[in-house]
């Protein structure tokens, strides 16, 4: 059975994402605590005792769902041998994905994110922003839509940045166009679903790649050796210098999600790793007849190995603090 995870993005973040894992697994402590070192930031509080809005800061959700994205892979791989043939993740997820590849070390990955969002975060405050999903319109009709507002010479922003599926398409601008794009939806039958960011993402507003870049010198990128799809052009890439430039290059370019998922049809198995459950819904609706599951509590671990036709391994507590 070939089997491809793929890893959510900035958005995937709830209070309390991993605590189940973190209160079973000494793989998911050891980690949070080498990650609470690495950047100086108590994951533990962050992830399970502090706020929402705390938690949907740039910084503090995309460190944390890489840690949660990770941690969960790690028990997939260490504990079950359950090992992707092809991976790909969503934006930020595309981090998770390459570590899982064995691209770049955890340290590194997290460093990167950091620097990463901080360059998005300064963005934001420079030109306020956000994101829309937007379901149920064609991709020509919301271009349409778009290309009424979309002025950045007057500092006018909104661009089609995420396409999802065929059905959901989002949009990245500044709030006054997003207001108007959100009221042209509906008034043509369109659903609008407000994002969980803090910016206008993957847009034109986000024009850090070149300084973000002179700190890809400064990590060790390694060949893959699982076969990653990219999110700026859906090409399967495995050398570490295609990986690099695909990284530097996403920080301002649309995520081609569903033209990326076209290189997992053929695959028997599709897991979504991390938290939250979003793409993993997606691509149930549009391949209903796939195998397809999300794996963010440990019950769902269950519901993988029913999948894979295979038995759950007894010794399910070794890794618990006695």
């Amino acid at each position: 059975m070939k089997i491809g995870m793929i890893f959510p993005g900035q958005g995937a973040q709830y209070l309390g994402m991993g605590k189940d894992f973190f209160d079973s697994e000494r793989i998911v402590q050891e980690l949070f605590d080498f990650a609470s070192n690495c950047v100086d930031q108590n994951f533990v509080r962050l992830c399970f005792a502090s706020s929402e809005k705390e938690l949907q800061n740039t910084v503090n959700a995309q460190t944390s769902i890489f840690l949660v994205s990770a941690a969960i892979y790690k028990i997939l791989k260490e504990k079950y041998n359950i090992v992707p043939d092809i991976v790909a993740g969503h934006s930020l997820g595309e981090y998770s994905a390459i570590f899982a590849a064995n691209g770049m070390s955890f340290a590194d990955a997290l460093y990167l994110i950091k620097k990463r969002s901080l360059f998005m975060d300064k963005a934001t405050e420079e030109k306020q922003g956000g994101m829309i999903s937007v379901i149920g319109l064609p991709e020509l009709v919301l271009n349409g839509i778009c290309q009424r507002y979309h002025n950045p010479q007057e500092g006018k922003v909104a661009q089609i940045v995420n396409f999802n599926s065929p059905n959901q398409l989002v949009v990245s601008g500044t709030l006054l166009e997003l207001e108007q794009i959100q009221l042209d939806v509906k008034a043509i039958s369109g659903k609008v679903i407000p994002l969980n960011v803090a910016g206008a993402f993957h847009s034109v507003l986000m024009d850090a790649a070149k300084e973000f870049a002179s700190y890809m010198l400064k990590v060790d990128f390694k060949d893959l050796e699982i076969p990653l799809v990219n999110n700026v052009d859906a090409k399967i890439i495995h050398a570490a210098n295609d990986v690099r430039d695909s990284l530097i290059k996403q920080l301002n370019s649309p995520v081609l999600w569903w033209q990326t998922m076209q290189q997992f049809k053929d695959i028997d198995l599709i897991i979504q790793v991390g938290p939250s459950d979003k793409l993993a819904k997606i691509l149930m609706r549009e391949w209903p007849d796939k195998k397809i599951v999300a794996i963010n509590k440990p019950n769902d671990i269950q519901n993988l190995f029913n999948l894979l036709d295979r038995k759950m391994p007894l010794n399910l507590d070794e890794n618990k603090h006695e």
